[in-house]
């Protein structure tokens, strides 16, 4: 186990042993691309769902070393909003106006997303 700072020899090692068997340029990451390239080619060749199947497994792979994961975000609220919604027919004339109640999680993430405009607007 490495300590924070402090990389593991073990991994450097074992880079160094496949590049000595596979080349200077060899790296694991972009070798696994090059295969997820491969199979995302044969799926949509073949249109077969298990090929199709093979190439998302190994773009998830390729994935989890290029893009950070996501947490799972709780949003709660204990009221819901009314929204009232009003249509306009092509020619300008309303349509009756109706009241919708809004789920309190979609008025949730609609408010943090109306904050950040005005955080950025303010900037």
């Amino acid at each position: 186990m490495s300590r924070l700072g402090i990389p593991n020899k073990n991994k450097k090692f074992l880079l160094a042993r496949l590049q000595d068997m596979y080349g200077e340029s060899f790296h694991p990451i972009l070798k696994m691309a090059e295969a997820a390239s491969k199979l995302d080619y044969i799926a949509e060749e073949e249109g077969d769902v298990t090929a199709l199947n093979a190439a998302v497994n190994a773009w998830s792979k390729v994935a989890e070393y290029t893009e950070p994961k996501l947490k799972a975000v709780e949003i709660r609220a204990d009221e819901g909003a009314v929204v009232a919604i009003q249509r306009k027919r092509f020619d300008g004339t309303a349509i009756e106006a109706e009241a919708v109640e809004v789920d309190p999680v979609v008025e949730a993430i609609v408010n943090a997303a109306v904050d950040d405009d005005e955080d950025e607007e303010e900037e």
